[in-house]
């Protein structure tokens, strides 16, 4: 990891965060893409991103675009590791809310493949619940997340270019 910084006579023009990504990783929407070796692995896959992105909350992180293209997902074994993009967007000490929450689930859920198909998208939802209990009321949470998916469209980034689909 690195900090650069471009400076003019009267202070800091621009600066970069750099990070090394190992060659194994993948960003998220790509890897999901490549599928999966069966319908088990991609229920693990789905529990283990779900419990991730829970602790990362928990943990009182938050990143303000959380889209899968600004995630790196590795399987190492039985076990996946999930790593965060565009640092500059982590915010730290901060209490993950509903509000923010949304965003969050909004983000992903409009940069996911189809490949996780409405079932699988549900059981993330359950499961990130029941690591990080914090919707009051998950059917108008539920609701509002698939309008709002819906008026947003689904946009990710596949080895062929930029995807554009309807949800």
């Amino acid at each position: 990891m690195a900090l650069m910084e471009s400076r003019k006579w009267l202070g800091l023009r621009e600066s970069y965060f750099l990070i090394e990504a190992p060659a194994t990783d993948q960003e998220l929407d790509r890897y999901i893409l490549k599928g999966f070796r069966d319908f088990n692995e991609k229920s693990l896959f789905i529990k283990a991103f779900a419990q991730w992105l829970a602790y990362f909350h928990k943990m009182g992180l938050y990143h303000r675009d959380m889209k899968t293209c600004n995630l790196l997902v590795s399987k190492s074994g039985e076990n996946w590791n999930f790593h965060l993009l565009d640092l500059e967007d982590v915010l730290l000490d901060e209490k993950v809310d509903e509000m923010r929450l949304f965003k969050n689930f909004l983000q992903l859920n409009t940069s996911t493949p189809k490949i996780i198909n409405r079932i699988g998208r549900f059981r993330f939802f359950r499961e990130y619940l029941s690591q990080n209990p914090i919707i009051k009321n998950e059917k108008v949470f539920l609701r509002r997340l698939i309008e709002a998916s819906v008026r947003r469209g689904l946009v990710y980034v596949s080895p062929k270019g930029v995807v554009i689909e309807k949800l």
